[in-house]
């Protein structure tokens, strides 16, 4: 995954920096689809337990909107608009750049950006679904999530497709499990957890989530 930030002029920093926040933090409206279908599911899955429905929701929502944040913003992802684009210029959509050595680098400053992108992954999975705080699976969704980001990008015309990615999204996932774990001690924390919904259903709560989140960053 690439990283890539440009510095605006100092005279137009604080109206540039804001407008670069708001465009960042802001969702398109395609992304409400997203939310709306979300808390369909979620409603109809809990419509007995509206307190439990409530909080799942929350966390839901939290996980879809960092998400749609990361796939637009942040590891870009391929898009319909770019493949159109191509399309209609005789491109192929196909840009393999890819690196399968680990550690060729060493630890760069990009590899603490992806350990970092997916420690929110990590914390709220298993807020989410029970099945999660099982080690083995927060390590499996973070792995496959990252896997599939990786592929993803040899359909980019700008991304590389990189192992180091790889080691260090599973590795922050791993970070956002312990630091659920370490702060499960506080009351609020221990009552999420302690709630969390033990459903079947809920299993594949997550990886819903990811692909909704998915496609619709897709046809954004």
């Amino acid at each position: 995954m690439n990283f890539v930030t440009t510095s605006p002029s100092p005279a137009k920093i604080g109206p540039n920096l804001f407008d670069v926040l708001k465009e960042l933090l802001l969702i398109k409206p395609v992304f409400l689809l997203g939310i709306i279908l979300v808390t369909v599911a979620i409603l109809l899955l809990f419509h007995r337990n509206k307190s439990k429905c409530t909080r799942i929701l929350v966390f839901s929502v939290l996980m879809y909107y960092y998400l749609c944040f990361m796939f637009v913003n942040i590891v870009g992802i391929p898009s319909l608009h770019e493949y159109t684009r191509l399309a209609q210029l005789g491109e192929s959509i196909f840009h393999p750049n890819i690196n399968l050595i680990p550690f060729n680098d060493g630890f760069s400053f990009s590899f603490l950006l992806n350990i970092l992108l997916f420690i929110p992954l990590g914390f709220l999975c298993p807020l989410i679904s029970k099945t999660f705080l099982n080690k083995k699976n927060i390590c499996l969704i973070g792995f496959g999530l990252s896997f599939f980001i990786e592929i993803a990008q040899l359909f980019t015309l700008h991304r590389a497709t990189d192992i180091n990615d790889l080691f260090a999204n599973v590795f922050g996932t791993i970070i956002g499990y312990f630091f659920l774990q370490l702060t499960a001690k506080l009351p609020i924390i221990k009552s999420l957890c302690s709630n969390s919904p033990t459903e079947k259903c809920t299993t594949y709560l997550p990886a819903i989530i990811i692909t909704i989140s998915f496609v619709l960053s897709f046809l954004a």
